[in-house]
């Protein structure tokens, strides 16, 4: 039925620039202009052309037998010259669906033949040409179905679109169906009259460049952006019902952002105490169901950062780095908030799963590379645990991680009783209460519980046999995870990971830049496959700020200015943000990522990064600061999609400003590199400040001020433990 609708849903594509032209070349058919035109294949495009690639897409593919182009210009110059449609695939390696679909596409000889004789294939990475996920998002609007990777898109040799429709990478044969549905209407199409086809998506794409910049201009940014903040985070609250234990419009994603901005929200003093209280409250709540969920896996530390339902109970068996690093930045916080010592283990159980899975041998940090999930692989049934476990820690083990003689997964997780007797595994009891129940201390059942862990560990790795391991260095991960040292040494204080930081900063700034310009990956490609996007740019500056802020040294800034300079240069349009530079863009289509689809948005990266640069009095170039400084009002209507440019806001609008004064004792200083890391606006107090040496002033939002000489004071005027607040 599914694919039923999905294929019909094609023909809405298809209309616009396709249904129409059948219906005028049904009649007559158009001279060609370009008839007369000798057809040149190019020998480039006789040859799969991608191995030379980075990334885990391209890496994958480098051996199909399907003729694989890059997404560049002169890819588009060949089809023109070949008289032939573009057959693009958008995927992205953080959605493992790409395996199965790739590799169903690439085992099918007679798809392959329809694809390598009638089109040019080009596969695209979303993740790093990033403006093409935002893109399939907005063609996925077009025709009303959710936006899903991969997608086909068929496109003119001008770079037009003129179908597209997103593939499951779980339906059978669904690649297959959906491309022969549309490959038979549009090769009719293209071979009837190409020119008409060519004109009319030309028009379309002029339409849609419209359409998407009235859109984005009915993104009215809030005139009263102070008020409007806590409208939002007021109606983020209201989303929670602790009794039925839902959050609506969560969707299935681990909830980072909700996480992060409701400890933000706790934390900021400067805020109504009602909100502050509610925000800690539902914070509280979420933890509680979080924490004790399958989304943690008990045996390797990881985190999972999809479920399948409305509840938390199964998650989706796919990890990538990313995402746990989103996690462990919002785990962190949450710990600043609430103080919960299983808050900071959870965030430093996924930390050491990260270093250990994902860390690359150059150096930095890869994406992951997982082939799809096999759930049967995950799940344990009772049975099954007694066979592997010491016949003494089987009872214990079941009570703790919740498992049940007839599976644990509630009915809407599993509807279907596909996987009837089947149990996740989530540490549902502390580990003082197990301890206690067997009559023994914490520290004398951790060696058995890791006996177990350790036993269940290498049955599950038999089950799921060889990975292979990426050791491709990825800029926005390796990011991602300065930002995390970062803030784990804001929470524990520990020397070695703020060393870390320090180390991995200047790993990126070797690996990965160019002067000013950031690459994707280590290995450089052309700029449309592999420069840096906005995004790219957002993280890098947030790592940057975060790396001065607890280091305390201006030298890390100098930095941030360059970037904050490229990114003005390359990302400024008249009226939006645009997500990707020129010199790299093919579409021409005014692309911008407001909207946390995908992780974070550009948008809140930038937003919070000119706040923090401007307290410092290092401003953005006012052109771009105007483009991403705005709170949209949609965020008030739907604010876990903008939770980055949420918090932003509050920070803008009710962070404290530290004025640090001269000859700071080394504790002070030391305590200033500890503080809430992005929620403290901080810069160096100038003579008219009229600081005195030694001490520390501390500007509220309501512009009244108080004055710290010592570390204790400074913590408790800007942390107080959860107790005092």
């Amino acid at each position: 039925m599914k694919l039923t609708v999905m294929i019909r849903r094609v023909g809405v594509a298809l209309a616009v620039s396709g249904m129409v032209l059948l219906a005028v070349t049904s009649c007559r058919k158009q001279a060609s202009v370009t008839a007369d035109e000798p057809t040149v294949l190019a020998p480039e495009l006789r040859a799969n052309s991608i191995a030379g690639l980075p990334g885990l897409i391209y890496q994958s593919q480098a051996k199909s037998p399907i003729r694989w182009q890059p997404w560049v210009q002169e890819t588009f110059e060949r089809a023109k010259a070949a008289k032939r449609m573009v057959f693009l695939v958008i995927a992205m390696p953080q959605q493992s669906a790409y395996h199965k679909v790739l590799s169903d596409m690439s085992g099918d000889a007679a798809l392959v033949a329809q694809i390598n004789d009638n089109y040019v294939p080009v596969l695209v990475d979303a993740d790093a040409s990033r403006e093409l996920g935002l893109l399939a998002a907005d063609l996925a609007l077009e025709i009303k179905v959710p936006v899903q990777l991969p997608m086909f898109v068929w496109l003119t040799p001008d770079a037009n679109p003129v179908a597209w429709i997103p593939v499951s990478g779980g339906t059978t044969n669904s690649a297959r169906e959906l491309f022969d549905k549309s490959h038979a209407l549009l090769m009719r199409s293209w071979t009837g009259d190409p020119d008409y086809v060519r004109k009319n998506s030309e028009a379309d794409n002029k339409s849609r460049r419209i359409r998407i910049g009235i859109r984005r201009n009915e993104d009215q940014a809030s005139k009263q952006p102070a008020l409007d903040v806590v409208k939002a985070i007021r109606q983020l609250t209201s989303f929670y019902d602790p009794v039925s234990r839902s959050f609506d419009q969560a969707g299935g994603q681990f909830p980072s952002g909700t996480l992060e901005l409701l400890a933000s929200a706790a934390i900021t003093e400067s805020l109504p105490k009602e909100e502050r209280a509610r925000s800690l409250s539902m914070l509280k709540e979420l933890l509680k169901d979080l924490l004790p969920s399958p989304m943690f896996d008990p045996l390797d530390g990881g985190l999972f950062s999809v479920r399948r339902s409305g509840n938390w109970a199964f998650p989706v068996f796919d990890r990538e780095a990313g995402g746990q690093a989103r996690a462990i930045a919002a785990l962190l916080r949450a710990y600043q908030a609430t103080g919960d010592p299983l808050v900071l283990e959870r965030a430093l159980g996924v930390l050491a799963y990260v270093e250990k899975s994902f860390s690359a041998h150059g150096g930095g940090f890869a994406i992951g590379d997982s082939p799809g999930e096999r759930s049967t692989c995950w799940l344990w049934t009772i049975e099954e645990i007694r066979k592997i476990l010491p016949a003494d820690d089987v009872a214990w083990w079941t009570a703790a991680t919740g498992m049940r003689g007839l599976g644990n997964l509630p009915y809407e997780a599993d509807p279907t009783r596909e996987f009837f007797r089947g149990n996740t595994l989530g540490w549902t009891k502390p580990m003082s209460e197990i301890a206690s129940g067997l009559g023994l201390t914490p520290e004398a059942f951790k060696p058995r519980f890791e006996a177990a862990r350790k036993i269940l560990l290498k049955a599950r790795d038999e089950r799921l046999g060889a990975v292979t391991r990426d050791e491709t260095e990825h800029a926005a991960t390796t990011l991602r995870m300065v930002s995390v040292y970062a803030l784990a040494y804001g929470a524990t204080a520990n020397p070695l990971l703020r060393d870390k930081a320090v180390a991995l900063l200047g790993h990126v700034r070797k690996t990965f830049s160019d002067g000013p310009q950031l690459w994707a990956y280590a290995t450089k490609a052309p700029p449309s496959v592999a420069a840096g996007r906005a995004f790219l740019y957002g993280l890098a500056l947030q790592a940057t700020l975060d790396v001065a802020d607890i280091t305390g040294e201006e030298k890390h800034l100098a930095w941030a200015d360059d970037l904050a300079s490229t990114a003005a240069e390359r990302f400024t349009a008249s009226n939006f943000l645009k997500e990707c530079p020129d010199n790299a863009k093919i579409i021409d289509l005014p692309v911008t990522d407001l909207t946390m689809l995908f992780d974070e948005s550009s948008a809140g990266l930038i937003s919070m990064a000119e706040c923090r640069l401007a307290a410092r009095g290092r401003p953005l170039v006012e052109s771009l600061s105007r483009i991403t400084v705005p709170l949209p009002m949609v965020a008030l209507e739907q604010p876990v999609m903008h939770t980055d440019l949420i918090q932003a806001t509050l920070v803008r609008h009710y962070a404290p400003l530290v004025l640090c004064g001269k000859l700071l004792t080394p504790a002070m200083e030391a305590a200033l590199t500890r503080l809430p890391l992005r929620l403290v606006k901080r810069r160096v107090a100038t003579a008219a400040d009229g600081v005195a040496d030694g001490v520390v002033k501390i500007i509220r939002a309501d512009q009244s001020s108080l004055e710290a000489a010592t570390p204790e004071s400074l913590q408790d005027a800007l942390l107080p433990s959860p107790a005092n607040r």
